[in-house]
């Protein structure tokens, strides 16, 4: 929810960068800004008593970050200075990650202005260009832009810096059909403004060509001066400093924004002990990235949040400590009735068959496939955006025909086994893509009622047949989207996840599946210790990014209806004694941990039954999710069930491959 200033002039903030833009509301209506950062505010020369306007806080550091490479699949970056601006920058800034791939020379490319002199480079929103920096930014922190022009956005409601940078990157150089960006805003500078726009930030941008352009870098100044509450955030994001929950919380909302394209998760490590790939760093974060089939790892370190030797030997005891006596064992036995599972079994008995109209939607999609450029991996139809990998998923073939490390088929089993083995109860939930929900949008003329997933719900059909409870959420979201009231849909617009109507229908299946259980009334379930209520939480739509340049500034952040568990004054978290596991991909994570937070599947399970729900997200898919729980064996004792929750598109050729159990 974007909250203007109030009375006293203090500054709020609740959006979709909850660990970001809620570190700004924070600050800022705390006062903690360090005053040794920020400017004199300049009071306006015709009226001195005039409501004084605040000045740009230019942080003195000229570096943001330092780099240390370990191998070439490690980097350290480590940022004295834990403001917004320095975390932001060492994760955008020159990422591995997020550059893999993008040196290739595009085939259609053909240089058409490559000997094009600085002064005819078609850049109308730049005031001046240079080859050189400008003297103007050298004492000035750069700025990764993106993710500042969205919570410019969240707070103001102004877009206009997002779009003019965005132009800059759409430029094609009279070579629209190579989708490639030709170039990129590699770091933004904002300037106190001189003269009438003195008052104003001025913006400053370095812009770098890709390689394949033979082009170097080149600077400019843009068509734009901004004031008011611009300077405002731009000071708090400058200089407010976060602590190491506040940091963690950045590093879980970027990585799971970064995950449907580059395949991005956090590793399990604790915040300021030494990492496994360099004992000499010792960072608080540690994101694993896998855009094109090579893992990369970027460590984010911060000394403040080191750990001494004594400290890590003092935590590491009282963690040990903790782990033996805070987990509470229980005495449980399965359910072993087949009714459920028997039940669903029979109800997907023909209700998918291949036909006219599947191989029609087949065919009309492919062919939509094939005319996208193979870079591009989001795009636009019928006021949605769509997925690549979700279209994928709906051309998919037989997916227990796959090979041994892509099968989910025999480690479902394997799961199952595990955990019967343990007398703990194994509830499999595949969560359809917004595309088969929403088949007739993204395939014109496709009837509503068309079930095109084919091979996708037969595999559904093959683990129910395998002795796995599956909980089919299918028909519930196809009944959610048939109330859809636009531009309120039971998936987000812009977004690979559900909004909130789909998951509530999801929760309602969900909830009465758990209390259909034989333990639960012997569970000690309290329906009613929880109280809900309903916010608004504003998401910027993780399949933007992926669209053509020139097309993202058309799709702005979507504010959207949600819902907030507490417990008595506090938001709801489930602990380790809770007696169910919720565990898999983004969709556990999903207004559970990131935007609003407590009011994800997990909390709002908790709410509907009355049990509470320890969630364990792997926002690198699904598949991952396992290995963690492999490593929670104490938290298992407590457990009488786990559900694993993650998107279908992970059964079908899953970058994160299917392995055994270890």
């Amino acid at each position: 929810m974007i909250h203007k200033k109030n009375s006293s002039g203090k500054f709020f903030v609740f959006s979709l960068l909850a660990a970001v833009a809620g570190f700004v509301a924070s600050c800022a209506s705390s006062g903690n800004v360090p005053a040794n950062e920020v400017a004199e505010p300049v009071t306006s020369a015709e009226s001195p008593s005039a409501v004084q306007q605040p000045t740009i806080a230019i942080a003195k550091a000229k570096t943001a970050y330092e780099t240390k490479v370990v191998n070439d699949s490690n980097q350290v970056r480590i940022v004295e200075k834990p403001t917004m601006a320095a975390l932001d920058f060492a994760a955008y800034h020159a990422n591995p990650i997020r550059l893999a791939g993008k040196d290739e020379r595009p085939e259609n490319y053909k240089g058409v202005m490559e000997s094009a002199a600085i002064a005819e480079y078609p850049f109308a929103m730049l005031e001046s260009i240079s080859a050189d920096a400008p003297a103007a930014v050298a004492e000035a922190s750069p700025i990764a832009w993106e993710p500042f022009a969205k919570i410019l956005y969240a707070q103001t409601g102004s877009d206009s810096l997002g779009v003019l940078v965005g132009e800059i990157e759409a430029v094609k150089w009279n070579e629209p059909d190579v989708f490639r960006a030709f170039q990129t805003v590699t770091r933004l500078w904002g300037i106190a403004g001189n003269g009438e726009n003195s008052r104003k930030v001025e913006w400053w941008v370095e812009v770098t060509p890709a390689s394949w352009t033979n082009r170097k870098p080149f600077y400019g100044k843009l068509k734009l001066a901004s004031g008011g509450e611009t300077l405002e955030v731009l000071n708090y994001y400058l200089t407010a400093e976060m602590n190491s929950e506040d940091a963690m919380n950045w590093a879980r909302t970027l990585s799971s924004y970064w995950y449907p394209t580059l395949n991005t998760d956090l590793e399990q490590h604790a915040s300021g002990d030494v990492w496994v790939s360099d004992a000499s760093s010792r960072p608080f974060a540690v994101m694993r990235g896998n855009p094109m089939g090579k893992p990369m790892w970027i460590a984010f370190e911060v000394p403040a949040f080191r750990m001494t030797d004594e400290d890590l030997w003092a935590k590491r005891k009282a963690d040990s400590l903790m782990a033996a006596g805070e987990v509470i064992p229980v005495e449980r036995s399965l359910d072993t009735s087949s009714a459920f599972r028997l039940e669903t079994l029979a109800s997907m008995e023909n209700s998918c068959p291949a036909n006219d109209g599947t191989k029609k939607f087949r065919e009309t999609l492919l062919k939509k496939m094939e005319k996208l450029p193979k870079e591009q991996n989001s795009w636009e139809e019928n006021g949605m955006l769509w997925f690549r990998r979700n279209a994928n998923y709906l051309l998919a073939d037989k997916i227990s025909g796959q090979d041994s490390l892509h099968n989910p088929l025999p480690r479902m089993i394997e799961l199952k086994q595990y955990l019967d083995s343990l007398n703990i109860q194994l509830l499999v939930v595949p969560v359809p893509v917004k595309e088969e929900v929403y088949a007739d949008k993204l395939v014109e003329g496709t009837p509503t009622d068309l079930c095109v997933n084919v091979n996708g719900r037969e595999f559904v059909r093959e683990m129910l047949a395998a002795g796995i409870d599956v909980l089919d959420l299918y028909p519930a979201l196809k009944a959610a989207r048939s109330g859809d009231e636009p531009p309120r849909y039971s998936y987000q617009r812009y977004d690979t996840h559900w909004a909130l109507p789909g998951m509530l229908a999801v929760m309602e299946v969900l909830a009465t599946r758990v209390t259909q259980y034989s333990w639960y009334g012997e569970s000690g379930a309290k329906p009613g210790s929880l109280v809900l209520k309903d916010t608004v939480t504003v998401r910027d739509g993780d399949l933007v990014a992926h669209l053509p340049d020139s097309e993202k500034s058309k799709y702005a952040a979507d504010t959207l209806a949600a819902m907030k568990v507490f417990k008595g004054d506090e938001p709801y978290k489930g602990g380790k004694n809770s007696p169910i596991l919720l565990m898999g991909d983004s969709f556990t994570g999903v207004f559970e941990s990131v935007d609003q937070k407590s009011g994800g599947p997990g909390s709002l399970l908790a709410y509907a039954t009355g049990l509470d729900v320890q969630v364990a997200t792997s926002w690198g898919g699904g598949p991952g999710i396992r290995s963690r729980m492999m490593k929670m064996q104490k938290d298992l004792s407590a457990k009488r069930l786990v559900i694993y929750m993650m998107t279908v598109r992970d059964f079908w050729q899953s970058p994160m491959e299917w392995d055994k159990l270890r």
